[in-house]
């Protein structure tokens, strides 16, 4: 299921605003366009570094002082893989570090004769209260809040989530890992079964119960259509496979059907396993 079990190196799945990046690029593609302490230090932070933008200037510094390069210096700045709620973000964040960068060589600081802005980067949010759909239906409010979340969480945050998916979903994880799969948009629906699971983990609490292989295998060949079972939830899958088709060539309408037809069967499966209040 993606490399490392999960989806933890998984590929960078266009969203729009909903997306994620990977790790970022290291080349000049982007220019050096530095909006301001304010700003880097938030970017940074919503990618995962502990560093302020100030932290990072001596952190440059040190490096250029040292004789490294900038491709060096960057990746030390993040603990794990950063993640981005979309790609804008992360290029926002890469020109921002190489604006930086170049101004340090120039010989001035984060705040010399920087611009002064209020970050219009989006702040993480908390995630909706556990528990609190009713019945077995996931609601559209609750995913809006929900992607939301998931969208903001730290690299180590969202590595505790996979963690605790392959402990509380071992069946689920060995089903998926023998389900034929499109090679185009294979790791972006690895992303979809664990956001989905989280989705209902964080719904239905105690109410969900665990998923057997012999119940996926049943389902996959004809699963009732994720629009009847969870329609919230078949919304915003749609809404990621289109982004998907739009960014990736090789993700056609065959291939979406395979992966439709597989989250389709993980709905149907986890919508079952919700107990009755």
């Amino acid at each position: 299921m993606g490399a490392g079990g999960c989806v933890r190196n998984g590929e960078a799945m266009g969203r729009g605003k909903r997306g994620r990046g990977g790790r970022g690029p290291s080349n000049d593609a982007l220019g050096a366009v530095y909006e301001g302490p304010e700003v880097l230090s938030a970017l940074l932070a919503q990618a995962g570094s502990p560093f302020t933008a100030e932290e990072v200037a001596e952190r440059f510094a040190a490096a250029q002082s040292a004789g490294e390069e900038r491709s060096e210096a960057i990746p030390a700045l993040f603990e794990e893989e950063p993640r981005f709620p979309a790609p804008d973000a992360a290029r926002r964040l890469y020109a921002n570090l190489f604006g930086l960068w170049a101004r340090i060589a120039a010989g001035l600081g984060p705040v010399d004769d920087a611009p002064e802005a209020v970050p219009d980067v989006p702040q993480r949010v908390p995630p909706p209260e556990r528990g609190s759909q009713r019945g077995d239906r996931l609601g559209p409010d609750f995913i809006e809040a929900m992607w939301k979340y998931i969208a903001g969480l730290a690299p180590r945050e969202r590595r505790r989530l996979e963690d605790r998916f392959e402990v509380a979903q071992p069946d689920l994880l060995a089903w998926l890992a023998g389900t034929d799969l499109p090679e185009a948009g294979s790791l972006s629906a690895s992303d979809l079964v664990l956001e989905s699971w989280a989705m209902f983990d964080q719904a239905f609490d105690e109410r969900l119960g665990t998923l057997s292989f012999l119940e996926l295998r049943s389902l996959e060949a004809e699963p009732p259509p994720l629009e009847s079972e969870q329609p919230a939830l078949a919304a915003y899958v749609a809404e990621q496979l289109d982004t998907l088709a739009d960014e990736d060539p090789d993700f056609g309408p065959p291939e979406r059907a395979q992966v439709e037809r597989m989250l389709a069967a993980v709905a149907a499966a986890l919508t079952r396993n919700v107990q009755a209040e």
